[in-house]
């Protein structure tokens, strides 16, 4: 078994999350749509998965992270809805005489057709990507409501919703149902925070207030102890280092991606217990294979922006506006600013509860920190 995946975490790989975990099977239970967000690759989707097959409901996941506009949007989540509908009615004729009756009172240009025990909705050219989605969530529900039976829609990668053209038209189909259903929840996960304030948080989209949410920070060194301590005693008979531990979340800052990749090298290479050696060559090598993608990464930005991740990364965590720092980034307060809302907004930044700046992605602070100087960067 792979107890440190780099995917999706599923059974015994999955670390944690209780209150989480709590909150989300509760809210499915009472029929509450739910947000989970966070940065990429902290867990969003293990956690949803992991909760539903816990609750052993059925369910669907729509991944829409590669939907380009409206109608690939449609595409996608007409899918899912016909994905669902199968997995809820598996008798052909129980199907047949559900969809006729249900139809009859759908104001919709529907056709439907079955192959084996399987129903396909489809609709008309003409039809509006909006109109469409909420039909077809119009006709999943009806279903669900005469089965007598729940389910839940997961919308992953959201945020891709809220950037195309008819955004709005969407949001306002999904609200339709989704404020109303007794028998149908709605997960949504998303990564992009900016976005997605944007749309649940705005009072001029049909989202607002929909929503009860689920922020995912990062699991505490404790549960990570715990968790990889149980590992250890299969593998080599007994708990790690506590200074194997220091230098593991020193380097990784507790982000789950990097816990799970620098543990699952461990995992692998390590025929006897680790030390905290094994942890400082396992980053290093990696912070080597990634130089070029992260250098790409920066070179996207501007120059002040790749001055504040200099900053940042060698422990100028505050005081970024001040006349001092103004001068040495040969800049103005008000260009700092700006660039630190970009940066933020791109997930590159964030801001804590005692207004100071860190570098979400452990792997571009230490980069910067190990391989760019000053004039290699900017």
């Amino acid at each position: 078994m792979e107890y440190f995946p780099l995917g999706l975490a599923e059974g015994k790989a999955f670390c944690n999350r209780a209150q989480e975990r709590k909150k989300l099977q509760s809210n499915i239970e009472l029929s509450r749509s739910t947000i989970v967000t966070s940065p990429r690759r902290y867990g969003k989707s293990s956690l949803v998965l992991y909760v539903l097959k816990e609750l052993q409901i059925p369910y669907e996941r729509v991944d829409l992270f590669v939907t380009l506009d409206e109608s690939t949007v449609a595409k996608e989540i007409i899918n899912g809805v016909n994905n669902l509908i199968n997995k809820i009615i598996t008798k052909p004729e129980q199907l047949i005489a559900s969809m006729k009756e249900i139809l009859k009172n759908v104001n919709t240009k529907w056709l439907i057709g079955t192959d084996g025990i399987t129903v396909e909705l489809s609709r008309k050219n003409n039809q509006d990507d909006a109109l469409a989605i909420r039909d077809s969530l119009i006709i999943l529900n009806r279903i669900l409501e005469k089965k007598e039976k729940r389910a839940v829609f997961f919308i992953d990668e959201f945020q891709e919703i809220g950037v195309i053209a008819n955004a709005k038209g969407i949001e306002g189909a999904i609200r339709h149902v989704a404020e109303k259903t007794k028998n149908l929840s709605f997960v949504f996960s998303g990564s992009n925070r900016h976005v997605l304030e944007s749309v649940f948080n705005d009072r001029s989209r049909p989202l607002y207030m929909l929503c009860d949410k689920i922020v995912l920070e990062r699991i505490s060194e404790e549960d990570y102890v715990n968790f990889i301590n149980k590992i250890a005693q299969k593998k080599w008979g007994g708990p790690l280092s506590s200074t194997l531990y220091r230098e593991l979340f020193a380097l990784t800052e507790l982000h789950p991606y990097y816990i799970n990749l620098v543990c699952g090298r461990l995992y692998v290479e390590s025929t006897t217990s680790p030390t905290q050696k094994d942890v400082t060559t396992i980053w290093k090598k990696y912070l080597t294979e990634e130089k070029t993608k992260t250098a790409i990464d920066l070179s996207k930005l501007s120059l002040i922006q790749k001055k504040l991740l200099i900053f940042i990364a060698h422990g100028q965590k505050t005081g970024l506006t001040s006349k001092e720092s103004v001068r040495k980034m040969a800049t103005t307060s008000g260009s700092v600013i700006k660039a630190l809302k970009v940066l933020i907004a791109k997930d590159y930044l964030y801001e804590d509860k005692n207004s100071e700046y860190g570098i979400v992605d452990p792997l571009i602070a230490s980069s910067i920190k190990h391989f760019f100087l000053s004039d290699e960067l900017i």
